[in-house]
């Protein structure tokens, strides 16, 4: 993949965002209190930007970049500022709701409603700029004069390291999904995995043991960011956006074309030994009520039939 510019304004303005026509702002973020480059794509990190000491204009673009090392930054996005007003006026609106930094006193006195566009959302922890000095100018309004060379860089966003050291919150595994490496790797096992709600603390346990093992299953979750699971479909209509808070951890790679039954049994193990049917989300429960199913009834019927044993 090639770029068809040297420069952020001259790529911008190839993607027809003519930095000329409306105030462009970057923002350079470090990992600081919150780890931002891990919620690309949510809109966690939409809100994150939202509050600022200086107040953008309405219409204006704002682009995120995470500093992953001195002097340079990646890609988080592209938003584009919808409403300004004041930011308590916002919180008791309910504006803010599953932001890092609602309380937070160093937050901006402005929240700006974001509107994230998907120019150049494949560029995403891609796409590297050197941010130049003083590093600590994290906020800087692009002009034509500014020299912001930019680059591919080669390291891929999310890294495949190892079967046994595979954990990714959801906009790690969505990037995951796009890189042959991973597709590879869990494409060639079957498993049982967990996931983790790290806002409730809650948990369930599934197996994959379709014919495309452990990457279709989550290829599917990735997608619809419930993977047809009905209790995760009942949160994120109760409160779209929490599949930001879960978290895919693979627990056991199990040989492909493993029998189901076998599948299951190593499935059941891992529920009693973490507890995931009495206190997670893997049971009928009185204290939760019938939403909280088996993981028998957990998948729709017309996922069941395209993979077998992925629950």
């Amino acid at each position: 993949m090639n770029l068809p510019a040297t420069q952020l304004y001259q790529l911008l303005a190839f993607h027809s965002l003519d930095p000329a026509a409306q105030q462009v702002t970057l923002m350079r973020h470090t990992a600081g209190d919150y780890p931002v480059q891990r919620y690309v794509g949510t809109r966690a990190l939409t809100l994150y930007q939202s509050r600022q000491d200086h107040k953008h204009p309405v219409g204006s673009l704002v682009i995120g970049f995470f500093g992953h090392r001195p002097g340079h930054a990646l890609l988080l996005g592209i938003w584009r500022v919808k409403e300004v007003m004041p930011a308590m006026q916002a919180i008791d609106a309910g504006r803010l709701q599953g932001s890092f930094d609602l309380h937070d006193e160093r937050a901006g006195h402005w929240y700006h409603e974001l509107d994230e566009i998907d120019v150049m959302a494949d560029l995403r922890l891609k796409l590297e700029i050197r941010w130049g000095e003083p590093a600590v100018s994290w906020r800087r309004v692009l002009r034509q004069e500014n020299n912001y060379p930019i680059a591919l860089t080669s390291e891929p966003p999310v890294p495949f390291r190892a079967l046994s050291s595979t954990s990714l919150i959801m906009a790690e595994l969505r990037l995951a999904m796009q890189d042959v490496a991973w597709q590879q790797a869990l494409g060639n096992v079957c498993g049982i995995y967990l996931i983790t709600d790290e806002f409730t603390g809650q948990q369930y346990v599934g197996s994959a043991s379709g014919a495309c093992g452990v990457w279709q299953r989550w290829r599917d979750y990735a997608s619809t960011g419930h993977g047809d699971n009905l209790e995760l479909s009942r949160r994120l209509h109760e409160a779209p956006g929490c599949d930001s808070e879960f978290r895919f951890t693979l627990l056991e790679a199990l040989p492909l074309g493993i029998e189901k039954s076998a599948a299951e049994a190593r499935e059941n193990y891992w529920k009693v030994a973490l507890g995931s049917r009495r206190f997670g989300m893997n049971r009928n429960g009185a204290m939760h009520g019938a939403a909280f199913l088996t993981s028998d009834n957990n998948a729709v019927a017309s996922h069941k039939q395209t993979s077998k044993g992925n629950t």
